[in-house]
């Protein structure tokens, strides 16, 4: 049986951190002064202007959002190198992250690419926020990371901060309008309240017509409106110790996901009955305590989070007939609490990192489907089959972690980790199934399961500074993604799905010297999968079940560089390459597909813009971005494939004091390619059209 919440499992959770802190103020009296300092990084970089080249890791500001186009999460393809999303632009629910060919299940399995957002986890993939607001900086680390976080990372991390009060009030307002009736309005602001206290403060309102028309109810089909917002309080009571009160929502009413026919002659048209619904809330609230001590810097971090869908309704057949339809309604809840410790960066020739993380997620769902069964000669004309599937999946963990850089010389540092896990996963559910003409039906017993395993991961690497600007860096790590429950079939054999295992090992070199015009790093990466997780239909029934494919293979490169090639004119480039295919294992039929392509990796990314600085308050930049051939089936049936292709578009600025005008192109030669396909209904999420826009801006 599932676990209850009571109040009195809650307490420790909101206690810990404030233990911790009076604890620490108890004993700071008789301890001197010491400087906060600057927060942990160890790979070798290089620096053009500000930003950082580093090899598996991916550092943009604001200004590059911007000039690519990622206002939300769902935009992130190509922000590094061979990092991806799959999705049907529904907020995040049922998006698939893919990084090196490491990925999630569109439902059930733990994430790979694990979200942080000022030290905040998130808790399963379709939970993450969406809205991008008031970013300080966007790092994706790719390769395992869970020896250097509290939450399991096993294909890479986004690693998200946003801005900080400093001693003076800033603020930024900007308005918004563009092609489909878009319209969005974005405020931040921060600054000192007083000596000791500071806080930030942000919101962005959005809407916009759909894509997709509805040609039988004469109408868009996906319009779209939200409202996000985020805050924080920031406490100093000295030197020493930081209190951190943070909270987060997103209030989400769209129609229909974006999808339709593979078959219809125009991508962006539908004629459904039924017009579809997307609601999602979420809600977070965090609190973090951070003591420095002469010994170095303890930081405890909460968080409460949920996330609710309410409903999604799809219509499965996309046809004027009242065929099938999908309603499904979904809550989770999650806790996290993380006690970090860490040395005072350069205090010795080695550092180190160590914590504790707990992690408490429940997942109630309540799935109807309703479809028309052809008739037969069993079957009548007319059979309406109707399922509700109601299904709670718990997960706990428990994970202690720690990791060293020692320096072997002055140019040769050593990096070593180890993380050890306990994961439970707990499954309860039922399904009930109806029928047109009250015929009896076969029905699913009650299914309640639950398992526990304990994991362990391990990673060692070294950098080696052949020169100021020339680095070499080595790096190997054994990482698990834990076991876990599909909630879509009745059956307790294929209801369970084991742990994912692989080894993944990366060699590169970043060069430039630190302040000149260029600088860039190349790598190359190998990846063993055994066990990998991905989801897929049951043959002859409506089950949807997570599997285990014995043997992955994933390969590939990355190369990334900035360039400075002249006054006012900057270059900034990344492109990936991966080649992840299944190497032992058969699809649903039992036919053997060694060496075809893993569902969900494109087979490259690339973006890239230049940036010119044209004088007297104008500016300018083009960028391009690029995504391989992916594959959506485990067969890679040429139907559900979705063939190369590139999106150009550019800003052009002109600021003046404290104001800024721009006018922007996305996709301004109108590439269409589907940015998610669905084999089981033959149908696929088409890209976003060719828009225009205008944005007007003032800084306070």
């Amino acid at each position: 049986m599932l676990r209850s919440r009571t109040p009195s499992r809650l307490i420790p959770h909101l206690g810990l951190p404030c233990l911790l802190t009076v604890l620490a103020s108890a004993v700071s009296a008789a301890e001197p002064k010491a400087t906060v300092m600057s927060p942990f990084t160890v790979e070798a970089e290089f620096g053009v202007d500000g930003l950082r080249i580093q090899n598996s890791q991916a550092v943009l500001n604001s200004f590059l959002l911007e000039q690519h186009g990622i206002s939300q999460l769902q935009d992130v393809t190509g922000a590094a190198p061979n990092l991806a999303t799959s999705n049907t632009d529904t907020r995040g629910f049922g998006d698939v992250l893919a990084l090196r060919g490491i990925t999630n299940s569109i439902f059930f399995t733990a994430p790979a690419i694990a979200l942080v957002v000022d030290d905040v986890p998130g808790g399963s993939v379709s939970s993450y926020p969406s809205s991008l607001l008031a970013i300080d900086s966007f790092v994706v680390k790719a390769g395992p990371q869970g020896t250097d976080y509290g939450r399991n990372a096993p294909g890479g991390v986004i690693d998200i901060k946003t801005r900080t009060p400093g001693s003076q009030h800033r603020g930024k307002l900007s308005v918004d309008v563009g092609s489909f009736q878009s319209r969005a309005v974005q405020a931040a602001f921060d600054g000192p309240l007083s000596e000791q206290i500071g806080y930030s403060a942000s919101i962005g309102v959005r809407d916009r017509e759909g894509y997709l028309t509805n040609t039988l109810q004469k109408r868009t089909a996906d319009d779209q409106r939200s409202v996000a917002g985020r805050g924080a309080l920031h406490v100093r009571f000295d030197d020493r110790t930081q209190l951190r009160f943070g909270v987060l929502f997103e209030q989400a009413e769209d129609d229909a996901n974006r999808l339709s026919s593979l078959f219809s002659p125009d991508r962006f048209a539908v004629s459904s009955d039924l017009n579809g619904e997307t609601a999602i809330d979420r809600l977070q609230f965090s609190f973090q305590a951070r003591r420095t001590f002469d010994w170095g810097v303890m930081t405890a971090t909460t968080s409460t989070q949920t996330f609710d869908v309410d409903p999604s309704l799809t219509d499965l057949d996309l046809s004027p007939l009242p065929l099938a339809f999908s309603r499904v309604v979904q809550n989770e809840e999650l806790w996290t609490q993380e006690v970090r410790f860490e040395s005072n960066p350069g205090s010795s020739s080695t550092r180190w990192r160590a914590g504790l993380f707990y992690l408490d997620s429940e997942v109630d769902g309540n799935a109807l489907r309703q479809f028309l069964v052809p008739p037969s000669a069993f079957v009548p004309p007319n059979f309406v089959q109707t399922e509700r599937t109601l299904s709670t999946l718990g997960q706990t963990n428990l994970a202690a972690y720690a990791n060293l850089d020692h320096a072997l010389s002055k140019q040769t540092t050593l990096k070593l980790g180890a993380r050890l896990e306990r994961a439970e996963s707990e499954l309860d559910r039922t399904k009930v199934a109806t029928n047109s003409f009250g015929f009896p039906s076969p029905q699913d017993a009650p299914l309640q399961r639950s398992q526990a395993s304990t994991y362990g991961s391990v990673s060692a690497g070294a950098t080696h500074a052949w020169s100021e600007s020339f680095s070499l860096m080595a790096r190997t790590s054994l990482a698990q993604k834990p076991e876990g429950y599909s909630a879509f079939t009745g059956s307790a054999a294929l209801a369970r799905f084991d742990d994912e295992r692989q080894w993944a090992s990366e060699v590169g070199v970043t060069f430039g010297p630190p302040q000149g015009r260029f600088g860039g790093s190349l790598l190359a990466f190998w990846t063993q999968v055994d066990g990998y997780q991905f989801e897929r239909t049951v043959p002859n029934s409506t089950d949807f079940v997570v599997v285990n494919a014995q043997d992955v293979a994933a390969r590939g490169l990355e190369a990334k560089f900035m360039w400075n090639p002249v006054d006012r004119v900057w270059w900034d480039f990344q492109a990936g390459y991966t080649r992840a295919t299944f190497e032992n294992h058969r699809d649903a039929s039992g036919v053997r597909v060694d060496g075809k392509s893993v569902p969900y990796v494109p087979r490259m990314t690339l973006r890239t813009g230049v940036t010119v600085d044209l004088g007297g308050g104008f500016s300018g930049n083009v960028s391009y971005a690029a995504v391989g051939e992916t594959q959506y089936d485990e067969r890679n049936t040429a139907t559900f494939a979705q063939k190369r292709y590139g999106i150009a578009s550019a800003h052009l600025r002109y600021r003046h004091d404290r104001w800024t005008v721009a006018v922007y192109g996305h996709n301004l030669f109108e590439k269409e390619y589907y940015q998610f396909i669905n084999p089981e209904i033959y149908a696929g999420a088409p890209g976003a059209p060719r828009r225009f826009g205008v944005q007007l801006s003032y800084e306070l």
